[in-house]
């Protein structure tokens, strides 16, 4: 559905018909309006803002809320966009910031506005003199709803609510890894990645936990050999409250990783990133190693994969992405290196200094959509990370890992 995941600025009049060619109803993140209504898109705008973001198609005439041919949009005029910006600055407080497109047909003769409301963080948003505060409901007959005092409530303290919600469902996540590696008398001794994805507000089920099997096979990503995420065999998938949960263990060599998904849009995933490859002397310890390119590796898979479910399940909004590492002291850090290697001591050392490191990153799903912006995020990312080990890597190197560059 490019409407909702292809980059606004690309988003074209044809885009707009062949979505509409679909006969995708309305509902809690779609709207159409055959043109600018005289009042009431600013209840629509605010109403997705304040619940979980979507979508309206300016131009597209509905009948049983589902799209009614012929499909031409509006007559052109100059300062479409302009015309929604004021709607929205004299009619909504706080303001809401949505993304804009008027798509023109080849002879500008007729347009469609495609408006793209993200779910905000700065709820309730008000109409009507700060007096109105509307949600959006998927009802076909009442679209948009005037939410009761325990919807407003929950809007004005959505962030702490929210927070603790989504704090709780990472603490469940965690145990569980825990419990059944204390069943199975497993562990990672060192280099324990953790990843995870969350919606930054989450409050409601996004989908039905029979879909998410599917779901996790429509996610994958594979490049090079590697696919997220991995399910090594399909009786390892377990139903589990509120989602599903995959563990591995390789009993030759300990290697584990470990997969959680559920219903409110939480990713979690661990996997082991130790690596010991000699042994040294007898009586030493393994040489213990970590591999900074896989990480990277990871991430770029990931990002992609989970970009993908969000679209699937129809979560549009604010995402939180968390990354960690544990047990990391006395470990021997590879570093990225160019295709054509230099000396080996410049790109390894032994980390001393930290033994848990974390990194927190607030985006969107429309930004993992987007590749471009998806690519800058990875490199920034990828950056940090090298310099928390004590490495400053030029983010050529790093493109050559998520771009695949020569």
């Amino acid at each position: 559905m490019n409407i909702f995941t292809k980059p606004i600025t690309e988003v074209t009049y044809e885009d707009v018909i062949s979505f509409c060619k679909q006969g995708i109803g309305e509902g809690p993140n779609l709207d159409y309006k055959r043109d600018f209504p005289p009042s009431g898109l600013e209840k629509t705008i605010s109403a997705f803002a304040n619940t979980s973001g979507g979508v309206i198609l300016i131009g597209v005439e509905d009948e049983d809320s589902k799209p009614r041919y012929p499909f031409e949009g509006i007559d052109y005029k100059d300062k479409l966009e302009e015309r929604v910006w004021n709607i929205i600055v004299d009619n909504i407080y706080p303001p809401v910031f949505p993304e804009i497109k008027v798509c023109t047909s080849g002879n500008k003769a007729k347009a469609f506005v495609v408006i793209r409301v993200p779910q905000s963080n700065e709820t309730p948003h008000a109409i009507y003199n700060h007096t109105q505060v509307y949600v959006r409901t998927g009802n076909r007959n009442k679209p948009e709803d005037l939410a009761t005092v325990e919807q407003i409530e929950w809007l004005t303290n959505r962030r702490k609510k929210s927070e603790d919600f989504r704090e709780s469902l990472y603490q469940r996540a965690e145990e569980r890894f825990r419990n059944v590696c204390e069943q199975k008398k497993a562990k990672i001794p060192f280099a324990e990645f953790t990843l995870s994805f969350s919606p930054l507000y989450p409050q409601k089920a996004f989908t039905i936990v029979d879909n998410l099997e599917d779901i996790l096979n429509q996610m994958k990503v594979t490049s090079e050999g590697r696919e997220f995420p991995w399910l090594p065999a399909y009786s390892s998938l377990q139903p589990i409250q509120d989602g599903m949960v995959s563990f591995f263990l390789n009993e030759q060599n300990g290697f584990i990783t470990h997969t959680e998904i559920n219903k409110f849009g939480l990713f979690f995933y661990k996997e082991d990133l130790g690596w010991g490859p000699s042994t040294g002397s007898p009586g030493t310890e393994t040489r213990r190693e970590l591999i900074i390119s896989t990480i990277i590796t990871i991430l770029d898979l990931s990002f992609e994969a989970v970009a993908k479910y969000y679209n699937i399940i129809g979560f549009w909004g604010l995402l939180e992405i968390k990354i960690s590492l544990q047990r990391l002291l006395g470990v021997h850090i590879i570093s990225l290196r160019p295709r054509i290697s230099t000396f080996r001591d410049e790109y390894e050392k032994i980390n001393n200094y930290d033994n848990h490191l974390r990194w927190h990153l607030i985006t969107s799903v429309s930004e993992l959509n987007n590749s471009i912006v998806r690519q800058n995020k990875l490199l920034e990312l990828g950056k940090e990370i090298c310099w928390s080990f004590g490495f400053k890597t030029d983010e050529q190197v790093i493109k050559q890992i998520i771009l695949k560059e020569k």
